[in-house]
């Protein structure tokens, strides 16, 4: 990434975060190329006045004269005052002496509106670069260009060349490449009374992405929670960084990510370069990162919103209060979907609520309140103040309408208790609206006066953000128990920096160098040979070169044996009839050498060694379990079900090195047939401690062989309750 912000270094990156500070709180702003004729002019200056800006504002046009009913200046070096920001409204072909003029007033920092630069294609992507290095000659911060700038809602700073949305101040920053997109949440937020703090266009991003302005406003004690939208991420390093911050001052980040990245052709042609490519490893890294990600824009606001709200949540499930059964059931079935706990109530919770309600025969989460409570709304209070106490709720939800302006004076009074029934919760309770709508102005305004925590409306849309809240608070809670076990309490009290904090290595349980790399593919007699090498556990095997070796092999060995062909160029051995099993008599074995050799000779550029004897395994489990370096990612592990079944089941978790046992473990807990690893039906559970120690090893060993590594897997890892052992082994070099 071109630019100050693309500086990898920590210290680098807190100096670009507070020059962003900077520029997000501007005291004084100058409009580069302010006019009459211009819509874009027009609309800006309209901007500050509608958001209360209460700092100076400077016209600057080449002509002079009077612009927006004010006087101008012809440069910026005629204001004659500092300036903390420059709005450069004039076209590309006029950028470069505006930006001499800005840097010579003593501007540091320019949002820049122009269109014409990456987005064109080859010529503006040099343009771009041009834009770039003159800004950094000048010391000038450049944000842009093709943006459309940013507000700064509680500061009522707007930097912004569009239509402003009507949004109140609150905890939720937007942070997104696109300035329409941005426009699109702001808009929407304001519809679900979701406050923001700061609504950020980054544009092309010359010198300054989405993620450099996320890590300033994260700065912010105002913001409580960032919402992204992403449609591309330059620097892992730089979004691990800011994962890592935003979990050390318990804010969220929420994203929606477009776009996928797919692995070189190279990589893909092993099995864990197909499982690892396009959107699965973008998703796998930002749950690693303890970043939540979403698949629309509602959502992104949504979940960003309600996480504002509440912060990390404790341990447990959500409580549900509901005056219908049916929404009751739909948020049942929407709960299952989405991973929220419903927690059976404690017999305490019971036992209250038996008193409180002694008509009811189930008392279950959730609760169907029936319509007594709109009889006797002091019975909604009650019972939401009884779930509140319960051990297992970790957010508390009452089902009901909102008060809109139609009937808030109907339902006031019921409303105002079902608002006292949350507070029992804390910051952990809302009420939620069955079907998505509108939170108007009035009806924000009547939910503050009766003093409702936090309201949702659509209980889809409300089911999934609580979901995301949960896993996210776990998560939380997860990684701040490790970093302490890691490092122990700080003196300040603060946790200590993780793994991925420090820079994303760890100490190998190998030692040696790593071996000299080879161009292209390996066979898998060396493969197995690697892995023997570094402590994992292979299965016995030999190689041969002609009949009689692979008869004697088969003899030491013991029979029955499989046999497969060796060459380096091929990885597929079974597609080419390549492979023999369960070989139990001399013969066998000397027919099968020479199918198998014969096969692999008639693929085209492949050199044959000759083939490889090793016993044949019955029964277990077959695992994959491999390791592709990313250009972009780095190196990532892919641990599934494998064998011939690894494209079929599609049962795999994937996580950016490095790795420790409770990230394996984590993994293996994410794969949809875990009950398999637990033993069924009579067949004996899998050694998991064994299993988990195994995957480590292999991880740091493959870890240690370098940047010319692209790939290596075992596809299977055969796991029979403490046997574990490589079946296979495919190598791949850059």
């Amino acid at each position: 990434m071109d630019g100050p912000v693309g500086e990898s270094a920590p210290g680098a990156s807190r100096d670009v975060s507070a020059r962003l500070r900077a520029l997000l709180s501007p005291k004084s702003v100058a409009l580069v190329g302010a006019s009459d004729r211009l819509g874009w002019s027009t609309g800006s200056f309209a901007n500050f006045a509608r958001l209360g800006f209460e700092g100076s504002l400077h016209l600057v046009n080449r002509n002079g004269g009077e612009v927006h009913g004010r006087p101008s200046v012809t440069s910026c070096t005629e204001i004659g005052e500092p300036v903390d920001l420059a709005l450069m409204l004039v076209g590309a072909n006029a950028l470069p002496v505006a930006l001499a003029d800005a840097a010579a007033a003593g501007i540091r920092s320019v949002v820049v509106l122009a269109a014409g630069f990456g987005e064109t294609g080859h010529e503006g992507v040099r343009a771009q670069q041009e834009l770039a290095e003159r800004c950094r000659e000048l010391g000038l911060m450049c944000v842009g260009p093709n943006c459309l700038g940013f507000v700064n809602v509680v500061d009522r700073a707007p930097a912004w060349s569009g239509p402003m949305p009507s949004v109140a101040p609150g905890g939720v920053a937007v942070v997104s490449q696109s300035g329409a997109t941005a426009y699109t949440i702001a808009s929407f937020a304001a519809t679900q009374n979701i406050g923001l703090s700061h609504v950020i266009s980054t544009g092309n991003e010359a010198m300054v992405d989405t993620v450099d302005m996320a890590a300033a406003v994260l700065e912010d004690d105002r913001v409580r929670s960032v919402a992204m939208f992403m449609e591309s991420i330059r620097d892992v390093g730089s979004l691990r960084r800011l994962a890592a911050r935003a979990a050390e001052l318990r804010k969220p980040i929420v994203v929606m990510k477009v776009g996928t990245s797919a692995l070189a052709a190279e990589i893909a042609l092993t099995h864990t370069g197909a499982l690892v490519g396009d959107d699965r490893l973008v998703d796998a890294a930002l749950r690693q990162f303890g970043v939540v990600r979403v698949g629309s824009l509602e959502q992104l606001a949504i979940t960003a919103g309600l996480l504002a709200r509440t912060g990390p949540l404790v341990p447990g499930g959500l409580g549900v209060v509901s005056i219908s059964g049916g929404a009751c059931d739909i948020i049942a079935d929407r709960a299952e979907i989405a991973g929220v706990p419903l927690e059976p109530l404690a017999e305490e919770t019971q036992e209250r609520l038996s008193r409180l309600l002694p008509s009811y025969g189930a008392l279950r989460n959730p609760l169907d309140i029936t319509g007594a409570a709109s009889e006797n709304p002091q019975l909604f209070a009650d019972a939401l103040a009884v779930f509140a106490d319960d051990p297992s709720v970790a957010l508390l939800a009452a089902v009901y309408v909102l008060p809109t302006e139609q009937r808030s004076e109907r339902i006031r009074h019921k409303v105002e208790m079902i608002a006292k029934g949350l507070r029992a919760a804390g910051g952990r309770g809302v009420l939620m609206d069955q079907t998505f709508d509108t939170i108007s102005p009035h009806t924000a305004a009547e939910l503050e006066r009766m003093g409702v925590p936090h309201a949702l409306t659509g209980l889809r849309d409300s089911i999934d953000a609580i979901g995301a809240a949960m896993r996210w608070s776990a998560w939380l809670r997860r990684r701040r128990m490790a970093t302490q076990a890691e490092t122990g309490p700080q003196a300040d009290g603060h946790d200590g920096p993780s793994r991925e904090e420090i820079g994303g290595t760890w100490p190998s349980a190998v030692a040696g160098p790593p071996p000299e790399a080879g161009d292209g593919p390996w066979s898998e007699a060396r493969g197995l040979g690697l892995l023997a090498e570094h402590g994992i556990p292979v299965v016995p095997w030999r190689a041969a070169a002609t009949r009689e070796e692979a008869v004697a092999a088969a003899r030491e060995l013991g029979y029955p044996v499989v046999l497969k062909v060796v060459s380096p160029q091929i990885l597929h051995k079974s597609d080419i009839g390549g492979v023999a099993l369960g070989l139990r008599t001399d013969a066998e074995v000397g027919q099968a050498f020479d199918r198998v050799t014969a096969a692999g000779a008639r693929v085209a550029g492949a050199h044959v060694e000759g083939a490889l004897v090793a016993p044949m395994r019955a029964g277990g489990l077959e695992l994959i379990v491999g390791l592709v370096r990313d250009a972009h990612w780095g190196p990532t592990l892919a641990v599934g079900f494998g064998g011939v079944w690894v494209h079929v089941a599609d049962d795999t978790s994937l996580r950016l090195l490095p790795v420790d046992e409770s990230d394996v473990r984590d993994m293996l807990g994410e794969l949809r047939g875990k009950a398999l690893l637990e033993g069924v039906r009579g067949s004996a559970p899998v050694d998991l401690d064994g299993l988990v120690r195994v995957i480590v090893d292999f991880a740091r060993m493959a870890g240690r062989l370098g940047p010319g590594l692209a790939s290596i897997e075992i596809n299977p890892l055969r796991v029979d309750g403490a046997e574990i052992e490589a079946l296979d082994a495919a190598v791949l070099w850059l």
